[in-house]
């Protein structure tokens, strides 16, 4: 039966299952990413600050963004996210908030991060995150840690990328009685422009706990103003666990606007909706 309203019952399964499988997994954001199956990491835009944060290098106007999931109709298991890039000289800082959950039991990750182009064809990034889980029940502590995540991005040919990303990179625990294990979770992809209006990413992604994910993302760019995506995610442990997203972006001068679906066997759908804002550059 599916649950219509928050529990006790509810709370205590979030405390029970753990905070390991929602908010501490480094969950992708922005509505682009679920569009092509959250092959992500060698994506260059305002979701890099959680994504991969070598691509903030790539960003040349200060911009933020806000996305909201919402997971198998169910507003408790839903995902904020809001994120920022704020380019300098030498870089560009990111900025990333995410909560995950409801009244009597939240998950959050605040994380700085920063991207820098070393070369013209080579960026890296790194990111130092706080993450906390708040449970309401007043004999329940608060828990949280710190962890740091680092990416690199390179151009290996004119149309042909490279991207890494290592998330808890300490490889640290949450605090409290239980000491959870936060995942150690790597992103290796390639993406290839087949020309300025077609993009294939392939993407590997491997929490040391679980069997490796491959994930394949197609995004469609008929004209300036209107994008089409559609993706698949494949764990290797099972056939039956395949997921399919699909999603569209609408750009109208500095707003883009992204929606996008996935489909999990067994379990429902997964939507996203997320507004970014981007500077227009000047002109010398």
């Amino acid at each position: 039966m599916i649950l219509k309203r928050p529990t006790a019952t509810l709370t205590l399964l979030f405390y029970l299952i753990g905070p390991t499988i929602i908010a501490i997994e480094n969950l992708s954001s922005g509505a682009r990413s679920l569009g092509l199956s959250n092959a992500n990491v060698t994506l260059q835009d305002i979701w890099s600050a959680n994504n991969n944060q070598a691509g903030l290098a790539f960003v040349e106007q200060f911009g933020f963004g806000f996305s909201y999931e919402n997971r198998f109709g169910l507003s408790e298991l839903s995902i904020k996210n809001l994120n920022a890039a704020i380019p300098f000289k030498l870089g560009t800082f990111g900025v990333t908030i995410q909560q995950f959950g409801y009244s009597d039991y939240s998950e959050y990750k605040f994380g700085i991060g920063y991207g820098l182009k070393v070369s013209k064809h080579i960026s890296i990034g790194a990111q130092i995150d706080y993450l906390l889980v708040s449970i309401s029940e007043s004999q329940t502590q608060n828990k949280s840690g710190v962890t740091a995540e680092i990416g690199l991005l390179a151009d290996l040919t004119k149309n042909l990328k490279m991207g890494f990303h290592m998330y808890n990179l300490p490889n640290t625990k949450l605090s409290g009685d239980y000491g959870e294990h936060i995942p150690m979770i790597l992103k290796l992809g390639l993406n290839y422009n087949f020309s300025k209006k077609l993009l294939t990413i392939f993407e590997i992604q491997k929490n040391i706990d679980l069997n490796p994910e491959i994930k394949i993302g197609v995004e469609y760019h008929p004209i300036e103003q209107l994008f089409f995506r559609g993706g698949i995610n494949a764990p290797t442990s099972s056939s039956t666990d395949v997921q399919f997203s699909a999603g569209i972006g609408i750009k109208l001068q500095q707003f883009t606007l992204d929606l996008a679906f996935n489909h999990q066997s067994y379990i429902g759908y997964i939507s996203q909706i997320s507004l970014s804002y981007s500077l227009v550059k000047k002109a010398n």
